[in-house]
């Protein structure tokens, strides 16, 4: 397996595996396929957004036809009826066709086929793998799985050894993923692991002095927290370098033709069927990063000088999340402190907290949920400073920005409350934010979960805040799938059902909405 071209990024299992390199994909929400191999087998993963969407192998025993057959929701005369039983899409689409199977069957079935590739490539010793952002299969073939749980399931079942040899060293650093909620049933001690990061981010080393665990347990549950995207990791054996990471997303990528037959051949196998190539994309045209002009001294100054994320980058407020991307990376390359060990220890100092600083900008302003948050308790901030600039006026703060931030953190300690169960807490918290930022709508919306979540007897409260919220930002999918996720609890299916074509009047093409929507019809 070549790299074809400079988008393309090649490597083996021994010194990334491939659960590894899953986490990478998924948490830089790459789009494109991964194309592994190890000896005579064979497989492709797909990616769209970060999500896990398609798979194939040329291993027999992962055929459609096959787990259909394990299923016995077909025998050997239906397969014995369609001569091109083989190829998993238009054998499919022929079940479908003939009424042996409903599409929500074979969908089922197409998951479970997903799945079981990629656990069956978690299995494989060694091999080798390349990621390219090129090729991609079309829009229809989408079937997201549940990949954090397979994860975990790896993570648990791998030796002590293999976990050891998984780490680089204590200084390693783990922090808590603030913004993802999950339903994952923890073991007790790791649980208690996920605990210890309530108040930041720890070293291995730091991690080690708060629990008696045994070492080998401590490092398995961080392994399987990690894995299961509960926590962030940062200073290990990354395959994509910041800079890769920033070529691939920002290349401008012109739409070619997807993979219309994924079912014949990566490459041939004696005991089974192929697996088709896809027609790959001609050299993408690059976005060319913005020409970093400014000297050492001057890129300190504005990052120390910095009073918004948007100022460290030195982008405007209103920047896209190509913009945002094209300043970090181009900074971040100048500026690393790796290229800098020479300096006195008070410059280097200076170089590496602008570099933490700088990554903390980025890192807040790349993910669309946690900009709105952070622009939310900003927004009022910057306004009135922009105001008080044009007016040749102070910039300090007025008593509606203070009153706006202790809303935000009101809102934030709400959601930490809400998410531990605590629901009496999250409504004290989350009814303050209210008070001091009642236009904001995702603090009402949230302020109705935790009603509802206290006591079902504030169910009445509770929908009047999401309402509420609603009608605050009528556009916000979250918020309308808020409402309508309560009014499905209770059981009102033909109001949730009307929610959903508002919304769909507002967002046609939302996904989600639709698929819903087709739920609480059926």
């Amino acid at each position: 397996m070549t790299t074809k071209n400079s988008l393309e990024h090649s490597g083996n299992l021994s010194k990334h595996p491939f659960a590894e390199l899953l986490v990478e994909i998924v948490h830089a929400k790459f789009s494109g396929s991964l194309r592994i191999s190890n000896s005579n087998d064979r497989a492709i993963v797909y990616f769209r957004g970060g999500e896990v969407i398609y798979a194939v192998s040329n291993s027999k025993a992962l055929r459609l036809f096959n787990l259909l057959l394990r299923k016995k929701l077909i025998d050997t005369k239906v397969i014995a009826g369609h001569s091109n039983f083989a190829n998993d899409l238009e054998f499919s689409a022929a079940l479908i066709a003939n009424g042996v199977l409903s599409r929500e069957q074979v969908e089922e079935v197409q998951k479970s086929q997903i799945e079981e590739i990629v656990i069956d490539i978690l299995t494989w010793p060694a091999g080798e793998w390349v990621f390219s952002p090129l090729v991609r299969v079309r829009d229809e073939m989408s079937f997201p799985i549940d990949l954090h749980r397979i994860l975990i399931d790896y993570a648990r079942c791998a030796s002590s050894q293999h976990v050891l040899d998984r780490f680089k060293s204590v200084q390693e650093s783990f922090s808590r993923v603030a913004e993802r909620d999950h339903n994952i049933l923890l073991q007790p001690h790791e649980a208690d692991i996920l605990c210890k990061f309530d108040k930041g981010s720890m070293t291995i080393e730091e991690l080690r002095k708060l629990t008696t665990m045994p070492e080998s347990g401590m490092l398995q549950a961080l392994y399987v927290l990690w894995l299961g995207g509960l926590l962030n990791r940062r200073d290990w054996n990354v395959a994509f370098s910041p800079t890769k990471i920033g070529e691939i997303l920002t290349a401008r990528i012109a739409r070619v033709k997807g993979a219309a037959d994924v079912d014949a051949p990566i490459a041939t196998r004696s005991d089974g069927p192929t697996v088709q190539e896809e027609d790959a994309a001609p050299e993408p045209e690059p976005v060319k990063l913005p020409e970093t002009t400014l000297s050492l001294e001057e890129y300190l100054t504005q990052i120390e000088s910095a009073e918004t994320h948007y100022d460290a980058l030195g982008i405007p407020t209103d920047s896209d999340p190509t913009r945002i991307k094209h300043a970090y990376f181009s900074l971040a390359k100048q500026f690393h402190p790796d290229r800098y060990h020479r300096e006195s220890d008070n410059v280097l100092r200076r170089i590496q907290s602008a570099f933490t600083l700088l990554a903390s900008a980025h890192e807040t302003l790349k993910s669309a949920e946690s900009r709105e948050v952070y622009d939310a308790k900003m927004k009022k901030e910057i306004d009135a400073r922009e105001k008080r600039r044009a007016a040749g006026q102070t910039d300090s703060a007025s008593p509606v920005d203070r009153k706006a931030e202790q809303g935000l953190e009101s809102f934030e300690e709400g959601l930490n409350m809400l998410n531990d169960e605590e629901y009496d807490a999250a409504v004290a918290y989350l009814g303050r934010a209210v008070h001091y930022s009642p236009q904001n709508a995702l603090f009402q919306a949230y302020f109705g979960v935790a009603l509802y979540k206290s006591d079902e007897k504030n169910r009445h409260k509770a929908e009047s805040a999401m309402q509420t919220a609603v009608k605050l930002d009528p556009k916000n999918a979250k918020i309308r799938m808020i409402l309508v996720d309560f009014l499905i609890d209770q059981k009102m299916m033909k109001r949730a059902e009307g929610e959903l074509k508002r919304f769909l009047e507002l967002v046609p093409n939302n996904k989600e909405a639709s698929s819903l929507l087709a739920k609480v019809r059926g």
